[in-house]
């Protein structure tokens, strides 16, 4: 049954412009064909037939999406003046005169996009429609770009046999369907896993049981006599046979999971348990097992004893071993409770059915076979990007402990709300027929290789990009985004801090002792890549050692963290002990590292001139393990970091000035304020007189501090902005409190992140506020700025501070 459609629609020329890109070569650069049928000449005509025609009202509904995409992407790049955008900024796209008015250009093109080996499942290539709209008028600044709707252009057909439906197959995806079970999706499932474990050979396959290595337990899914399936010890397993398993990432559900394994039920489990009485996840999971053919299933909470605290943090402590040896992980991403299943319906893209016009097929046939155009989302949102990821708002993208149970996997299988999407070492790709290659290893070694996990794991070598030493200007121009927090070549640790951790901490988790547990399979796949390249390279270790959430060989950039947005509720510490004050896992709430982020936020224009400058010395550290079976896990109370770094007495802190302060002493651009210090610090320099020096900071938490006298500040690190005849001191610190009367002992209690400044009665009379930036002379020669290798060597500290010794708990 054809949609409602107007005559304009009705008449489009798809099938012939289909036609034509099929039959064009696939080296083609130019697989593009432009429809010859009249069509609706204005935006405006658009938008008045969409209310009787559903073609053109998904191309609206596209353009809305697309239109949403410049926006955001204007934003991002200070296309506008916040305080002043365009007066059109956020109005529907149907009521901005720039896209309505006859002078838009509205354009239909049918594309094709080859796909090579790599991404290639089942088609050959993809065919789009391509309904674009130029406004004819405007600028960048009134953010008025070009906006696209993309529609995916998929065959519907029983006829196996017709030769030009045949050929068009090979370049259409098939449609989604609702029921994630039905033949096309399934299709599509087995299609992702067989070309993986037929094309990408040892980048994404496990030998089951390598190494000799199994999960303890493993549930038994070959249905008993009476629908049971069973719970196995690895000793009980047959010692023959396949013992591939699948490992299962959930989210439990706000009041638990409604089945588990205690050391009551454990025999229990063994005997076995009947299909009917899983909770729909499971048995969702189980019918998935069933259809691919795998016989072994790992589940957490049915795996795992979980009132044995002994058996508990042992299996914990191999997270990464489970995840990582799996032949196939399923994310049941779109439940939040294991009560729902994640093989529920799910709501049909806008599409719409074209008559069957298809001038090739005879009469009868035309009415059997046609085609669907399924609208897709902007491109910013699709994965076509190897960033982008189409799983944030899912359920199990809000959850802690899914965080590695998405990053160790080698192949993974993830049912989203809308469709399913699959991820390994090689591919990523989705339901709609998006994907996109991941860049691997190749025999001589070049390449990034592999995922996410893999550049987590490189991220800690990357020692050429690090924020303290880059190197000359004369360096990898990959360095130079890895200074602005992007690309493959990210700074040292960035992956962790900048990446995994900032959206760790934005995850909920119900018991927070498990903050550091549910990383640990991370660290440990970390902590064995670093050490297979130190063995292939013969370079010795050093800085591997992991403490409380921070890499050792990033100590300095893992210190600096804070709140993440400037109106997020303050940083809460933990019910329990979790880690030491100076631990991100020592609070609750969302955090950011803003060394990764300084360039790209607040001096873009300086990123190829400055490093940051160590003023802090780790010296050693003391933390106590709680489970010798999981090192990484639970620690005891009582931990701490012995640093040697300048430290100077806190005078007064006051509210930060809403008004930004200006730079009077000197000739340039100022870098910008964080976002979410909102206090300023008074440190006394010296040990006699009044002379002091401000800097802006944050308390951690409300009610940091119980004993304002005894507040410091520890340097750990400078930034030198250079200008032409002199340059601002950016400082990076931690706010400390003295414990009791020990003038080594200390805990943390915020964070400093500001330039240096001065109280002005002139910047106060201007109405610039009651401080202005301190400018610092500097030695000075013509064009000297770009004569030296670092800005740094321009501008020697111009607070001298002896550094001492101190415990930080």
């Amino acid at each position: 049954m054809e949609d409602a459609l107007c005559k304009l629609c009705a008449r489009l020329d798809v099938y012939d412009a289909v036609g034509h890109v099929v039959n064009l070569d696939d080296n083609t650069t130019d697989s593009v064909c432009s429809l010859q049928s009249p069509w609706h000449s204005t935006l405006g005509d658009v938008e008045a037939s969409s209310f009787s025609c559903a073609l053109c009202a998904i191309i609206m509904k596209g353009w809305q999406a697309s239109r949403e995409m410049v926006v955001e992407q204007a934003t991002r790049d200070a296309m506008f003046d916040p305080d002043n955008p365009p007066p059109e900024l956020k109005e529907p796209i149907h009521r901005i005169p720039a896209y309505r008015e006859a002078s838009a250009i509205i354009t239909l093109e049918v594309a094709k996009y080859p796909l090579d080996h790599e991404i290639a499942v089942s088609n050959v290539s993809s065919l789009s429609l391509l309904v674009g709209c130029r406004p004819g008028s405007g600028s960048s600044f009134d953010v008025v770009d070009p906006v696209m709707a993309e529609l995916r252009i998929t065959l519907v057909s029983s006829d196996v046999e017709d030769l030009d439906l045949k050929k068009i197959r090979r370049h259409t995806d098939p449609p989604v369907n609702a029921d994630p079970l039905s033949d096309p999706s399934f299709s599509v499932m087995s299609s992702f896993l067989r070309k993986c474990e037929n094309q990408h050979g040892s980048a994404c396959g496990t030998p089951p049981g390598e190494d000799g290595w199994m999960p303890t337990r493993l549930l038994d899914v070959n249905p008993g006599p009476e629908g049971q399936i069973s719970l196995r010890e690895y000793e009980a397993l047959e010692s023959t046979g396949d013992k591939r398993y699948v490992a299962l990432s959930h989210c439990w559900g706000p009041d638990g999971t409604p089945l588990t394994t205690t050391r009551g039920t454990l025999p229990l489990r063994k005997r076995g348990i009947a299909i009917r009485e899983l909770p729909k996840t499971f048995r969702d999971a189980v019918v998935m097992m069933l259809r691919l053919g795998v016989r072994y299933l790992w589940i957490d909470s049915l795996c795992i004893v979980q009132d044995d605290a002994e058996d508990w943090a042992r299996e914990a402590g191999q997270m990464a071993k489970v995840y990582r040896n799996a032949h196939l992980t399923l994310n049941a991403a779109t439940s939040d409770a294991d009560t729902e299943g994640f093989l529920r319906p799910r709501p049909i893209p806008d599409r719409v059915r074209l008559p069957p016009t298809c001038p090739s097929l005879s009469r009868g046939k035309r009415e059997e076979h046609g085609f669907y155009l399924q609208l897709l989302p902007p491109q910013g949102r699709r994965w076509l990007d190897p960033e982008m990821d189409c799983l944030v708002g899912e359920p199990t993208s809000s959850r802690a402990w899914c965080l590695q149970e998405r990053v160790l996997p080698r192949r993974s299988l993830h049912f989203g709300s809308r469709q399913i999407f699959w991820e390994c070492e090689r591919l990523r790709a989705s339901e709609y027929g998006d994907s996109v290659a991941v860049e691997h290893k190749k025999e001589d070694g070049s390449g990034g290789g592999g995922g996410r996990l893999a550049r987590l794991c490189r991220t800690g070598n990357n020692a050429a990009c690090s924020v303290f030493a880059r190197g000359s200007r004369q360096r990898d121009p990959a360095c130079d985004e890895a200074a602005l927090g992007y690309g493959e070549h990210a700074a040292k640790w960035a992956d962790w801090y900048h990446g995994t951790v900032a959206e760790y901490t934005a995850r909920c988790i119900t018991r927070h002792t498990d903050r550091l547990p549910a990383l640990s399979g991370l660290v440990q796949a970390v902590i064995a890549a670093r050490q297979r390249d130190e063995e292939a390279t013969g370079s010795g270790g050093g800085g591997a050692s992991y403490l409380a959430g921070l890499w050792e060989s990033g100590l300095l950039e893992g210190l600096l963290w804070c709140k993440s947005q400037p109106n997020q509720a303050p940083l809460a510490p933990t019910p329990e002990y979790v880690a030491p004050s100076w631990s991100w896992a020592s609070v609750v709430g969302p955090v950011q590292f803003p060394v990764y982020t300084w360039y790209a936020r607040r001096a873009r224009w300086k990123a190829r001139m400055a490093d940051l400058e160590p003023l802090a010395e780790h010296i050693g550290h003391l933390l106590a393990k709680r489970d010798d079976a999981d090192p990484y896990g639970r620690l005891i109370e009582g931990g701490y970091l012995l640093l040697k770094a300048p430290l100077l007495p806190v005078l007064s802190t006051r509210p930060r000035p809403v008004q930004a302060p200006a730079l009077y002493s000197l000739f340039g651009q100022a870098p910008g304020r964080s976002e979410v210090a909102d206090i300023v610090v008074q440190m006394k320099v010296g040990g006699s007189g009044k002379k002091s020096v401000w800097l802006e900071g944050g308390f951690d938490r409300l009610n940091a501090v119980e004993d304002s006298a005894k507040l410091f500040v520890a340097m750990l690190a400078r930034l030198p902005h250079i200008l032409e005849e002199g340059f601002i001191e950016q400082r990076f610190g931690l706010l400390l409190e003295q414990l009791g009367d020990d003038s080594r002992r200390y805990r943390r209690v915020g964070f400093i992140d500001g330039v240096m400044l001065q109280k002005s009665l002139l910047g106060a009379i201007r109405g610039h506020g009651m401080f202005t930036i301190v400018g610092f002379a500097r030695p000075f020669q013509k064009d000297d700025l770009y004569k030296v290798e670092r800005d740094d060597d321009l501008a020697s500290t111009p607070l001298v501070v002896d550094a001492v010794e101190m415990e930080i708990y």
